[in-house]
């Protein structure tokens, strides 16, 4: 450090440096604040000075190149990117240390305060002030301390003190602590003798509580939770937050329930190296709503990609203590209405061969834990233990013979359960060889197939309806042809490119009687427009459909001709049947429509707000609508967005066309928006209505208040819990008090789940 008192110091003394204009603390991660916060810009820094020089100016000075020199009126020390102002300083150059005395201003990277006295000790980087206003540059924290001990780029230690990031006109919560420490190397605070006002009135007191400077993670308790349902009564919640190490941590949460009684929750998540985990808890015992019976649930996942993303390595398993767990506890119709619960260990490799060919390994253990009551046993479904599939094919080359392989061998066990009649366990290995000659040009393709399907079982069939060893094989023939054409247009003043893409595939598959064969893991696909594609319509290999069928379909895309985003497309086509299908699940008669349902889905972009798609089928054998979908959204903004949709989906309870009698499986109207009343008021809710029931299936609404340094959202909502008409009821709350935590039951990620498009503004 150096102090050129002949040069520096005299050469500048006689000036006065009065403050030209204002510096700002950055205000991009704080969009609600009117501006950032106001700081006296500090003095210039000399571009000359070497690093660890000292710059001195001032009105007048007494000078001591070997003692203590005093400098009064307007004085100003830089030292790097460390600047001092005050009226009059005492500068003792031998202990490198400053007594600061009158309108003390003092800046550096962290840190701007102003206080009326002052000292610094230049050769420890260190400064005790009183009496301070101080401003934390990086997180907009402000307030008044009695005492403030700051190190610079380390700690700064602050005494009967004042903390909040609200904006000066705006005070609506502040820190009153008998200490605060701030760590700025670890970017973490921590206080003493706590109490947090809002609107200066006192709300909550705690004897110690930390909190971030940044988004880096640290042990500590969590703000509480709450809220309220019909199903359990009020609820607190107090979350406390491990950080084990950085690769792993943990939240432990006791939630205590009013109606039920206190229920133990945690969560533990790790990273090994590429991979991650997680693993959650719950514990309630003695459920004081269902005749003191403990009630849990343990779920734990893993994924672990290996040699070098080759392979990947996936670990789930899943269980709760009873089939009512998610109706009483799932916070969502989609919690409610789950029926299975799986455990699955499944891992799988690949690789290159052959010029381009490709190959992969799979091996999977699964089983469920069936939590619907109403599905009976003889419906649930197989462990398999294990499965294993290896596909493989050669390289994809134009004009040339194209081979591929896809094999499976898989273990099907339901136990010995004398409960399910007509139980049915066994091995079965299904292989299917295909190949094919692609024939493409620059606007065209066609390419025939032909594959091989075998299927043998080797049986344990209590029943004896089965052989022990009944097998299959069939040929698979098809065909698949298109053509692409494209054309210029000029549409409302702007470039635009349309594509007509004509597709036909023809598949041919002989009958086969397959009622000797049993159902593991098989069902009919949900007819669609890829369905018209598919060699086979049902799910699993159990069946393999009867096919002699043309499909017919067409698709045209609207581009932009500048930057080939796809603007809008519509596709439609049908299934035309040139023989009755005779192979169906377990039960039924053939088939006799000619055609299948006619598909159709559109969808258009107008502009950069509205959005626009709709999918419908019909058939035209009982001139019945089968599905229709029609969704629309306006987005002109990420904090304004309305969705309204409209879903219908009727079954034909009967397998010919004889009968016109439909059943009607689902129709739904749906509208969910968020919209700002004001630049700090907000709305949002969705309406998912059941037209044939005649009530809401999921409703709920919520009003948001975002300002500078604190947002509040309350939501109110009324989901179907089950198929008897039962409500689950709840209110949910959520503050956040900015650059210090959230208090409340987290809804952000509820809304995104349930409004398209929601951007959360906390």
């Amino acid at each position: 450090m150096k102090l050129d008192l002949s040069h520096k110091l005299l050469a500048l003394v006689l000036i006065s440096m009065p403050f030209p204009g204002q510096a700002e603390t950055p205000a991009g991660d704080w969009p609600m604040c009117p501006q950032a916060l106001p700081i006296p810009q500090p003095p210039a820094v000399d571009a000359a000075l070497q690093s660890g020089e000292i710059k001195i100016t001032a009105d007048q000075a007494d000078l001591e190149e070997h003692g203590v020199s005093t400098l009064e009126g307007n004085v100003e020390i830089t030292r790097d990117n460390q600047q001092l102002a005050a009226d009059s300083i005492r500068y003792d150059r031998p202990g490198a240390t400053a007594d600061l005395n009158g309108n003390v201003h003092y800046w550096d990277d962290v840190l701007y305060l102003r206080s009326d006295r002052g000292h610094i000790d230049f050769g420890k980087e260190t400064g005790l002030f009183e009496d301070s206003n101080y401003v934390l540059r990086d997180n907009r924290a402000r307030g008044m301390a009695r005492e403030l001990a700051h190190s610079y780029q380390r700690e700064t230690s602050l005494t009967t003190v004042d903390y909040t990031t609200c904006d000066p006109e705006d005070n609506f919560w502040k820190l009153s602590a008998g200490s605060i420490h701030l760590d700025h190397v670890n970017e973490w605070g921590s206080a003493k003798n706590v109490m947090l006002k809002i609107k200066d009135v006192p709300v909550f007191y705690t004897p110690y509580m930390s909190f971030p400077l940044s988004d880096k993670r640290k042990s500590g308790f969590l703000f509480p939770g709450f809220g309220s349902s019909n199903r359990s009564g009020y609820e607190l919640t107090v979350p406390y937050y491990l950080n084990l190490a950085p690769e792993m941590d943990a939240t432990i949460a006791p939630r205590l329930m009013s109606d039920r009684g206190l229920m133990f929750t945690g969560e533990f998540r790790y990273l090994l190296g590429p991979g991650n985990g997680m693993l959650q808890a719950e514990y309630l015992p003695s459920d004081n709503e269902l005749n003191d019976q403990d009630r849990n649930l343990l779920s734990f996942t893993h994924e672990q990609p290996f040699a070098g993303s080759r392979g990947n390595l996936f670990l789930t398993y899943n269980r709760v203590s009873d089939e009512q767990y998610f109706e009483d506890f799932g916070s969502n119709i989609g919690l409610t209405s789950t029926r299975y619960l799986q455990r699955r260990a499944d891992i799988a490799y690949g690789g290159n061969w052959y010029g381009g060919g490709s190959w992969n390994l799979r091996g999977l253990l699964q089983d469920y834990q069936t939590v619907d009551p109403s599905i009976p046993v003889q419906n649930h479904p197989y462990k398999r233990l294990p499965l294993i599939r290896f596909n493989a094919r050669t390289p994809v080359r134009n004009r040339h013979l194209n081979f591929s392989l896809a094999s499976e061998i898989s273990n099907f066990d339901r136990g010995d359960d004398d409960n399910i009649t007509d139980n049915v366990n066994g091995v079965r290995l299904d292989l299917y060889p295909s190949v094919g000659y692609p024939i493409h040009t620059a606007y065209s393709f066609i390419e025939p197939r032909a594959g091989l399907r075998f299927t043998q079982y080797d049986l344990n069939d209590n029943s004896q309806l089965f052989d022990n060893s009944p097998s299959r094989l069939l040929p698979v023939l098809s065909l698949d042809s298109g053509v692409f054409l494209e054309r210029d247009l000029n549409l409302l003043g702007a470039p635009m490119l349309q594509t007509l893409e004509p597709r036909l595939f023809y598949l041919y598959v002989p009958h086969e009687n397959q009622t000797d064969l049993p159902v593991f893991d098989t069902g009919l696909y949900d007819f669609s427009f890829d369905s018209l594609f598919r060699d086979n319509r049902f799910t699993g290999v159990d069946r393999m459909g009867d096919a002699n069928q043309v499909s017919l379909a067409v698709t045209s895309r609207l581009l932009d001709g500048m930057s080939g985003v796809e603007r809008g497309y519509l596709s439609f086509g049908q299934i035309y049947y040139l023989h009755d299908r005779d192979v169906f699940l377990t039960t039924g008669k053939a088939r006799t429509e000619a055609s299948s349902p006619f598909i159709a889905q559109a969808g258009v972009s107008l502009g950069r707000a509205w959005q626009l798609r709709g999918d419908l089928q019909w058939d035209p054998n009982n001139s019945k609508t089968e599905k229709l979908v029609a969704f629309a959204q306006y987005h002109p903004a990420p904090d304004k967005v309305i969705n309204a949709g409209y879903r219908v989906r009727r079954t034909s309870d009967s397998i010919s066309a004889s009968s016109k009698r439909t059943i009607i499986d689902i129709e739904q109207t749906e509208l969910s928006f968020l919209w700002p009343l004001s630049h700090q008021w907000s709305v949002m809710g969705r309406w998912n209505y059941g037209l044939p029931e005649n009530r809401s299936i999921d409703l709920f609404g919520g009003i948001e208040y975002n300002s500078c340094c604190f947002a509040i959202r309350a939501v109110g909502r009324r989901f179907l819990t089950d198929t008897e008409g039962n409500y689950s009821n709840g209110v949910f709350l959520q503050l956040e008090l900015k650059g210090l935590s959230g208090i409340g039951r987290e809804t952000g990620k509820f809304l995104q789940e349930n409004i398209p498009g929601f951007q959360s503004g906390f």
